[in-house]
């Protein structure tokens, strides 16, 4: 539940960056201020991506891994049986 909370935090405050980028990159010194809107630019994309990878990755509810691991499992139990 944590991670979910920090996914969507960061995605909402990725958004927000990305929008502020966006906002100012059209303004009258933006040319002055280019190197710090292409960093929130990124930043807010990086932050965006993790907070939907965090919010996905907690909602799955597995481990990665988890489906080879059954079906090693699987592939034991058949040949036992056999």
């Amino acid at each position: 539940m944590e991670g979910k909370i920090w996914g969507i935090l960061l995605s909402v405050l990725g958004i927000g960056g990305l929008i502020w980028a966006l906002i100012y990159i059209n303004g009258p010194e933006a040319s002055t201020h280019l190197p710090v809107l292409v960093a929130a630019g990124v930043c807010g994309a990086l932050a965006f991506f993790v907070g939907i990878w965090l919010v996905d990755h907690k909602r799955s509810g597995h481990k990665p891994g988890k489906a080879g691991l059954m079906r090693m499992t699987e592939r034991e139990h058949s040949t036992i049986g056999a």
